[in-house]
């Protein structure tokens, strides 16, 4: 007042204040109290107010602020209020008011204000302090356009610079800011500033900007800005999307029931095995949760096994779908479990032996000694997929055709979905039964397309099982009660009940209850029931093993329950006699084995403990499988992924995403791209730390994948959370990204701020050169491309950079090449190619050897150049990269071509044009420029 602060000793005092002023009219004193001390009586609140206003009057004195009998207002003569002046000023559209509104608007409405006992003042004060923020606002925005439009550029930036910084969140607010500082010629600040928008929006959000911002960037990044109409100022709506949800798994019963109402579907299936020699037959079972996919194929099984024939069980499991091969590793552990397993595997040859060793821990006397491990890093995925087929089919070898069942086809993940198609599409001289069951409705659509495949193939077996009638559950009633007479009352219940599902009618059942009363309807409630009668010692163990997540070893689920080895025994013991779990046969020697009779037993044993006592089961669970005797040898691509599973259940993010890093390096080896990347997103959603480097290896794999747009919002990402130490690569990771998809404005706009870095390496340096090169060469600037490639080998020499000696050779070659000199060019690829062995980029070997196929050809040698681009090929698969492939396909159809061989150039050009098809699909618009990929 009179230029002096106002000061009083209740904030409810300055809170009266602040609310009469900003609302601009007169306040009853009956609205007062009732606002400011609602759960006092009318009485007290009166005379709290009277107080109050009065330590009001006693500081303000008898200007500005009216205090009558009846109400409290403010003198409009004798006060001012800044809110009503901005108000007044922000309804004009002269600059100078803006400018003069935009003077007042120094911070948020009463910042850092609160009372503690008035929540309708605090709605109030909420309510008002959001209207400011939106007329605070939208004065920035139009302070920033008239700004702009007078020729202040530096103006216009510090106004929508204040308007960002209102809402960091208004992505809309953010562009203006990127268009207006590269309007005014800081494209290196309107990058800065992209790059801090998508840290931001990657840490508070966790997803990527909108593409009209992206789009903004790239224009900004390649100088070619265009006039564009006003951008909004509305933040647009963003509907989050809820998380999937877990499907519970079909439970079977938990007694083995006689199998009843499937006679016909299980001599079907014996059938089938019984004629799957010499090629193997598939046979396909499907149907919904419960209605007994698992009881049939036991059966099958069982079946069999009687006749001789051997068999290796494996299944999905909830949760595990990212854990690359994990069904096909049990199937391997299982047949080195079984008599003569493990002379059936050293029957293979090493490098099957090696393949094999990639997935499972194989016994020193059949591991391969060392110079079959140096060669084979480079093995591709065919060789994997075809060492597994091999191995499987020789564990199957019996005196009658044996069988692979896997259950759960649709909890699996996708390499272990990809390996069945590909055994199942070669039977030929296999002698063996493909038996595969699954929920359709669960399957994604990438499994959809594979499940469709396998059932329209000619020698398919396909069984979708129905409910069953009357005269079966009939049937399934008298088994399982033999000593008594079911009434025909008591069986039109069980019908009514279950409505012909066999896992109700099994659960009934085993209760001995009356269907309809007793019983629960819910089959999860059922279970649980049945759960909590086995005792606390047996429950504890239980509930340790559901935790655990699958098969489980008795010394596992021992340390995870805290129980001591007598007490785990007998409740093991217990918990298999009531039907709950089952051994698994193997060696007298390894550690017993169990697993729960079906996934659904173990949802609904998992369900019932506590948030507390789950994280306490998974620590333990976790320390459990890092104490194995077996960590210091094996190479399990799902061990770490269990860890980090269960450490991050635990709540213990750090250690989880460090074993979720670990098994990213795994499944890298294995070739298996997503799962290394789902793991990679896993370990980011947990820790930020070294968050940079871990979203430039998810924008390299989806790279390898042809997903190129989210390849370069990974990249992008990235380069805003990265320092400026390693900024310069990931310009070349981008450089190469955009070059890929014939973006070549774009990749010469990333590769020149790489080589425009003041900390740039040698190494980066040189990729950055010969990346250039290949820029130069694709836009037939030959002469550029030639001095740019010489420069880097020139580089590459003088700091001793073999890798990159090779990569540059390889431009020589090209150049040479296109100068018509094949002589020259061949003897540059054999060098680049001789350097590349060691590189750690394959692509680079690739791309060397494809080149050296072109020289070689031209030179008159087709079938040494045909043998070339066909390793060249392979070496493709080995590491995923569908783009490549399809490049190097067609590079090798055109040779053909012009060799004559026109039915060979053919069938690798219809290849290439499948490959090349696949890249980028699902995108809405897929960019033109990946037809054109040379490969080199």
């Amino acid at each position: 007042m009179g230029g002096r602060p106002l000061v009083v000793d209740t904030r409810k005092a300055l809170a009266i204040v602040a609310l009469v002023a900003a609302e601009g009219r007169p306040f009853a004193r009956e609205e007062l109290a009732a606002m400011f001390w609602p759960d006092a009586d009318d009485e007290a609140a009166r005379g709290a107010l009277r107080r109050t206003l009065s330590a009001l009057r006693t500081a303000i004195g008898p200007v500005g602020f009216v205090i009558e009998r009846a109400r409290v207002s403010m003198d409009p003569a004798t006060s001012q209020v800044d809110l009503v002046e901005l108000e007044r000023l922000a309804a004009s559209d002269r600059l100078v008011d803006l400018e003069a509104a935009a003077t007042l608007a120094r911070g948020p409405f009463m910042a850092g204000f609160a009372l503690r006992d008035s929540p309708d003042f605090d709605d109030w004060q909420a309510s008002r302090a959001a209207r400011v923020e939106h007329l605070v606002g939208d004065v920035l925005d139009r302070l920033a356009s008239s700004r702009s439009v007078s020729g202040d550029p530096a103006g216009a930036i510090e106004a929508a610079r204040r308007r960002v910084d209102l809402d960091p969140l208004d992505e809309p607010g953010q562009r203006r800011v990127m268009d207006l500082l590269a309007r005014s010629g800081d494209r290196s600040g309107a990058i800065r500033q992209y790059r801090s928008l998508v840290a931001l929006f990657d840490r508070e959000l966790g997803v990527a900007p909108l593409r009209d911002t992206t789009d903004l960037y790239e224009a900004i990044r390649e100088d070619r800005m265009e006039p564009a109409p006003e951008l909004p100022t509305e933040l647009p709506t963003v509907r989050p999307t809820e998380p999937p949800t877990e499907p519970p798994t079909e439970p079977p019963t938990a007694q083995r029931s006689r199998l009843v109402g499937r006679d016909d579907d299980l001599a079907a299936i014996v059938h089938a095995a019984r004629v799957a020699a010499p090629d193997g037959r598939v046979v396909v079972i499907e149907g919904e949760a419960g209605i007994g996919k698992t009881r049939l194929a036991e059966a099958a099984v069982d079946a069999i096994r009687a006749r001789g024939g051997n068999v290796l069980a494996a299944r999905g499991y909830p949760g595990e779908s990212g854990i690359p091969y994990g069904p096909i590793a049990e199937l391997l552990r299982a047949g080195l479990s079984t008599p003569g397993g493990l002379a059936s595997l050293a029957l293979l040859d090493e490098t099957a032996r090696f393949e094999i060793g990639r997935l499972v821990d194989l016994p020193g006397s059949i591991r391969p000694p060392a110079q079959a491990t140096s060669r084979s890093s480079q093995s591709a995925r065919v060789r994997l997929v075809d060492a597994i087929a091999r191995a499987l089919t020789t564990l199957l070898d019996g005196p009658a055709v044996g069988a692979v069942w896997i259950d759960d086809l649709h909890l699996v993940d996708d390499s272990t979905r990809e390996f069945v198609a590909y055994l199942a599409r070669r039977l030929a001289g296999r002698p063996l039964a493909l038996i595969l069951a699954w929920r359709r409705e669960d399957l994604s659509v990438e499994a959809a397309v594979t499940a469709d495949d396998l059932v329209r193939m000619p020698a398919t077996l396909h069984l979708t099982l129905r409910r069953l009638d009357r005269s079966a559950i009939t049937a399934m009633v008298r088994a399982a009660r033999p000593g008594s007479v079911a009434s025909e009352g008591y069986i039109d219940a069980i019908v009514a009940d279950s409505e012909g599902l066999p896992l109700h009618i099994a659960e009934v059942l085993a209760s001995g209850a009356d269907p309809g009363t007793s019983v629960p309807r819910g089959v999860e409630a059922l279970l649980r029931e049945r759960i909590a009668s086995v005792g606390d010692v047996a429950a504890q163990v239980l509930s340790a093993a559901a935790v655990i997540g699958r098969s489980f070893e008795s010394v596992a689920v021992r340390y995870a329950s805290g129980r001591s080895e007598e007490e785990t025994v007998e409740a093991l013991e217990l918990l298999a006699r009531r039907g709950f779990i089952r051994e698994i046969p193997g060696p007298s020697s390894d550690p017993a084995k169990f697993d729960f009779s079906h996934g659904h037993l173990r949802d609904a044993a998992y369900g019932g403990i506590s948030l507390a006592r789950r994280r306490l089961l998974h620590r333990r669970a976790a320390e459990a499988l890092r104490l194995e005797p077996t960590v210091a040898t094996r190479d399990d691509v799902a061990w770490y992924a269990q860890i980090a599973l269960h450490e991050r259940e635990a709540g213990r993010t750090t250690e989880a995403a460090a074993a979720f890093r670990e098994a990213a390096e795994l499944a890298q080896a294995v070739f298996a791209n997503r799962e290394a990347i789902g793991h990679l997103e896993a370990a980011l959603a947990l820790d930020q730390s070294g968050a940079w480097a871990l979203h430039a290896r998810i924008g390299e794999l989806r790279s390898r994948l042809g997903e190129y747009p989210r390849a370069i919002e990974s990249l992008e990402t990235s380069a805003a959370l990265a320092g400026s130490a390693d900024l310069a690569a990931i310009e070349v990771a981008l450089g190469r990204v955009h070059s890929r998809r014939g973006d070549l404005v774009g990749a010469v706009s990333h590769l020149d701020a790489a080589l425009a870095s003041p900390e740039l390496d040698p190494a980066t340096r040189i990729r950055a050169l010969v990346e250039r090169s290949v820029v130069a060469l694709r836009s037939g600037a030959l002469a550029e491309a030639a001095a740019t490639a010489e420069l880097a080998l020139g580089y590459a020499e003088e700091a001793g950079d073999a890798a990159g000696a090779g990569r540059a050779q390889r431009l020589v070659g090209l150049v040479a090449q296109e100068r018509g000199d094949p002589v020259a060019a061949r003897l540059a690829f054999e060098r680049s190619a001789v350097l590349a062995v060691n590189d750690p980029d394959p692509t680079a070997s690739i791309a060397a050897r494809t080149a050296l196929a072109l020289a070689v050809a031209a030179l008159g040698s087709v079938d040494e150049a045909v043998s070339i681009a066909s390793g060249a090929i392979e070496a493709c698969r080995q590491i995923g990269d569908r783009h490549l492939e399809a490049a190097v396909e067609n590079h090798l159809a055109d040779l053909l071509h012009d060799a004559g061989r026109e039915t060979d150039s053919m069938a690798h050009l219809k290849r290439a044009v499948s490959l090349f098809a696949e890249v980028g699909q699902g995108e809405t618009e897929r960019d033109p420029g990946i037809w054109a990929l040379a490969a080199w």
